[in-house]
């Protein structure tokens, strides 16, 4: 049995990502809908860390992909900015969801999101940069 098809584990990674994001859209909806406070941050919690959960599990192939591409000297420069900007998303999104409390002001919740929505973007790029690679390199193939 061979390699999976890169680009098909990658579109599947992009779907989780773009999961992730709309999960969060939709605890940050709960909390704002929730008639009481106490109510809606609870529902909030729940959905942010089932969305911190799906976009965990995405970074497993993504660890991978950018490794392969490192390792054979193939990586776009992005990679290496997108690669710390996921870690540091991840780390404080790890203290959010494990409850540090003293972590969880809604100033940092705000710089979480626009951690969040700068490494989403810089994914998105990638997808489409290595995308278009992928494209070139099969049609020379051809």
């Amino acid at each position: 049995m061979g390699m999976p098809d890169i680009n098909k584990i990658r579109k599947i990674s992009l779907g989780v990502q773009v999961s992730t994001l709309l999960t969060y859209i939709t605890g940050i909806a709960a909390l704002k809908k929730s008639r009481l406070k106490k109510d809606g941050i609870l529902k909030h919690a729940k959905i942010n860390t089932a969305g911190y959960l799906m976009g965990s599990l995405s970074l497993i192939y993504m660890a991978y992909s950018a490794t392969r591409l490192i390792i054979a000297g193939k990586a776009p420069a992005a990679v290496f900015i997108h690669g710390p900007f996921g870690l540091v998303t991840l780390a404080l999104s790890s203290l959010f969801v494990a409850n540090r409390w003293s972590w969880k002001t809604v100033k940092n919740m705000r710089a979480l999101v626009v951690l969040f929505l700068s490494t989403f973007s810089g994914g998105v790029y990638l997808f489409s940069v290595l995308s278009k690679r992928e494209k070139i390199l099969k049609d020379i193939q051809q």
